[in-house]
């Protein structure tokens, strides 16, 4: 089975760069990650005092990934699944 650190690269490159169509309810996003998330999780990647669309634009691939490891497959606990469900459970 492939890392946790590799899926979620794999994820992250997937997703794709900044975007913030006013028609789509999730509004700013960059590499899968919302401004709702950051808001959610107080990541001001900025370190302006504000978490806002600048932050969403200044978040890299790495700093991406990290999100996804930490918040999304370490937190939920997803590797107390059995190996083969893990990555497809975490690209959910």
């Amino acid at each position: 089975m492939k890392t946790v650190k590799v899926l979620a690269a794999e994820i992250v490159a997937r997703e794709g760069g900044f975007v913030n169509d006013p028609d789509d309810p999730g509004g700013a996003t960059k590499h899968g990650v919302t401004l709702t998330t950051l808001r959610r999780l107080g990541l001001d990647i900025t370190r302006d005092s504000r978490i806002d669309t600048a932050d969403v634009r200044a978040l890299t691939q790495a700093q991406a990934a990290d999100i996804y490891v930490e918040y999304y497959f370490k937190r939920p606990g997803l590797a107390a699944l059995p190996d083969p469900l893990q990555a497809s459970v975490f690209d959910m």
